[in-house]
């Protein structure tokens, strides 16, 4: 099957949530979300007006209101309008179509329109007898509702600027609970069973339907537009003039035929799709979903805290990957396996044959949209396909993640940050930023581009039929993560000092990707934790640099400590308070701050060149550590881990300066977290005996 067969599919199958409005997290309407019932649209207007009238067409009120979304009846050719055609809504529409006085040629197309529609309903009727007789700009200006910028005082008119102003009415009637015209479904239901004859008289074309493969009974020339926000379409043949059909068809009619019905519902299972599950990045949006009446699957493109949160009936499973402080678990994989196929037994999976569909939609101008990607998969490949993926990338990895404060705090109920360290895959966003880094400004337009990229291709390796890693991702994150110092806070009393958070979190999403890559491209296992029998160079070196920053780092945590008492931040520590201090240190006291460490190590100052020429760097660097050997009394260990690394190194290798893979970063986050855990018992143990 195609993309349009699995949307009809999924219509017959979610037809019963057609028109009902869903409300949002706070209880309001969210009228974007809902599920467009046939020939309407939603309008949504930067400013917005109601009207209310009586029964008979008399003024009550009129409000004005920011940024709304409203459902609308709508045609055809409406639908798809453009700025240069006259094309009115039946019921709600601009200010420049519904007042009489402000745009004559506009208002009498509406006019008529309505009128034939309107029938005897007293609600159409009211709003026809109110906009023959009245003007709604002259409503708006007695109530005082034009800003300054509207308004020529010296005139007394209003500009040309007001005519996108949106208008809606409610019509008070006795006995009637719905006054809100686009609330009212016995007008949705007037208006598909008035306009629907009318496109079956219309067409005058025989032939099968396109979409759904059934006889053609009303034909469609004019597709929707509005599927992800503003004019591009995703079908379109009316440009008699341009090369949309020319050079292979006479006419339209010949390169496609699709019936009013089967349109109405690809689109507006589409656009619900689109506003209730897709992944927006700049102009391309990401939809995955289910053909079946539960539309809504697990997405791929958060981290494994992300995934796993999502899975209510598994929780106990996985409960290994939301704790603060995770134990090493070498069985990883088995679980998460365990846990994501689970998910779905063998037995409901086979039994209901649900069927996962995804698809990238991107803008390709303003006024076209194109699939760069889709794929279907029966359920359990979907799933084998994303555990496969949080198997290879599993690393040690760190998050905040954002939820409610806890009962009993002062500012309970408001949101706080809480740190999480766990063994899972990083997200799609996670992997942007050690590539990238972060924006440059708050709608840095060049970076949404390259993040739009990166998720596309993700997505592609995750799903499509290449098993290949993009290396690029691997060596742009490997560059970044062997600049340390290029990481500083953009902002607050620390701007531009080094952000060592931002560093370790970009280095260990690069240990993911490498780890993946290897697996993908030369299908060897990474183990997780220190590979004590690894001989290669890069992983000997890349421990190498860990224990001289450890050492440094030890050397100056032991200053710290006698110049300010036991109470000093420890690079090693695992509580959420310490790494939470450290990482929000913008907000940090200054005296707090001094008890952090002063500056950044000399193996972190020197990875840049340590990654290019190790062996000699490496000389300068074991020279600089002198000074901190002699301060140590447990330096022996050190010691003894450094000649232990060398006598690893192969003939050749350990005086070889060719540049480092990204291979020696594994190295020396495995090396580098051992050292963590083992300063971390050393330091309970003297606390134990100090207590």
């Amino acid at each position: 099957m195609g993309l349009f067969s699995n949307l009809l599919e999924t219509y017959e199958k979610c037809q019963d949530a057609v028109g009902i409005v869903p409300l949002n997290d706070d209880g309001e309407a969210d009228e974007k979300k809902t599920f467009l019932p046939f020939f309407h649209t939603t309008s949504e207007s930067q400013s917005l007006v109601c009207v209310t009238i009586d029964g008979n067409g008399k003024f009550v009120s009129v409000v004005r209101n920011e940024k709304q979304t409203t459902i609308i009846p709508c045609s055809e050719e409406s639908a798809g309008r453009t700025g240069t055609t006259i094309q009115p809504h039946p019921l709600c529409d601009q200010l420049a179509y519904v007042d009489k006085d402000f745009n004559k040629g506009k208002f009498e197309v509406y006019k008529g329109q309505l009128a034939q529609w309107k029938s005897d309903n007293i609600k159409l009727n009211a709003i026809y007898t109110y906009l023959t007789e009245n003007s709604v700009v002259e409503a708006l200006k007695t109530a005082g509702l034009f800003k300054e910028s509207e308004f020529n005082k010296e005139t007394g008119c209003p500009k040309e600027n007001i005519n996108k102003i949106g208008v809606r009415f409610s019509v008070q009637v006795e006995g009637d609970v719905t006054p809100n015209v686009w609330e009212d479904k016995a007008l949705r239901d007037l208006w598909i069973n008035y306009y629907y004859p009318i496109k079956i008289q219309k067409t005058n074309v025989q032939g099968i339907d396109y979409l759904g493969g059934k006889p053609l009974l009303s034909i469609v020339r004019n597709y929707p537009k509005n599927i992800i926000g503003g004019n591009p379409k995703l079908i379109s043949c009316n440009d008699e003039d341009g090369f949309t059909y020319r050079g292979r068809f006479v006419d339209q009619d010949e390169a496609i035929l699709v019936d009013s019905v089967s349109s109405e519902k690809v689109h507006s299972t589409l656009k619900w799709l689109v506003n209730n599950y897709g992944l927006h990045t700049e102009k391309q949006v990401v939809v995955i979903w289910a053909v079946d009446d539960n539309t809504e699957e697990i997405k791929p493109f958060g981290n494994s805290l992300d995934l796993f949160s999502d899975l209510p009936s598994v929780k106990i499973d996985s409960e290994i990957l939301s704790k603060a402080k995770v134990e090493i678990d070498a069985n990883y994989a088995e679980k998460v396996a365990k846990v994501l196929r689970g998910f779905g037994s063998a037995e409901k999976i086979k039994e209901h044959g649900k069927k996962i569909v995804i698809v990238i939609f991107d803008v390709a101008n303003s006024g076209r949209m194109s699939v760069t990607f889709y794929q279907e998969f029966p359920e359990d490949t979907y799933l084998e396909s994303i555990a496969r993926w949080h198997e290879e990338s599993a690393w040690h990895l760190s998050a905040f993640q954002k939820g409610k404060k806890a009962k009993g705090k002062k500012t309970k109920g408001k949101e706080e940050s809480k740190f999480y360290r766990y063994i899972g895959c990083p997200s799609f966003e996670d992997i942007v930023f050690a590539i990238y880094g972060n924006p440059r400004v708050d709608n840095d337009k060049a970076y949404k581009v390259l993040e739009k990229n990166v998720k596309k291709q993700l997505l592609e390796c995750m799903f499509g039929s290449s098993d290949a890693f993009p290396k690029s991702f691997v060596d742009m994150a490997a560059s970044r993560a062997s600049r340390p110092l290029s990481f500083t806070y953009s902002d607050g009393k620390n701007k531009g000092s080094f952000n060592e958070f931002d560093w370790r979190r970009s280095l260990d999403i690069t240990c993911s990707l490498t780890k993946k890559y290897i697996k993908r491209k030369q299908e060897e296992e990474i183990q997780m934790e220190l590979d004590k029998t690894r001989t290669d160079r890069d992983y000997l070196y890349g421990r190498l640099l860990a224990v001289a920053d450890q050492l440094e780092a030890r050397a100056l945590y032991e200053q710290d400590k006698k110049k300010w008492g036991k109470k000093v931040f420890d690079l090693n520590s695992d509580t959420d308070s310490d790494v939470v201090s450290n990482v929000d240190s913008d907000k940090d006291s200054s005296k707090d701050n001094k008890r952090n460490h002063q500056r950044a190590t000399n193996a972190i100052r020197l990875m840049s060149s340590f990654s290019t020429k190790p062996f000699s760097t490496w000389g300068v660097l074991h020279q600089q550590l002198n000074p901190y050997i002699s301060q140590l009394e447990n330096m022996r260990y050190y010691i003894l881990i450094i000649n232990e690394i060398n006598s690893l190194f192969e003939d050749g290798d350990y005086i070889s300066n060719k540049p480092l893979s990204p291979v020696y970063l594994l190295g020396y986050s495995a090396q580098y977290r051992a050292l963590s855990n083992k300063n971390k018992t050393t330091e309970e143990k003297d606390n134990d005996v100090t207590e």
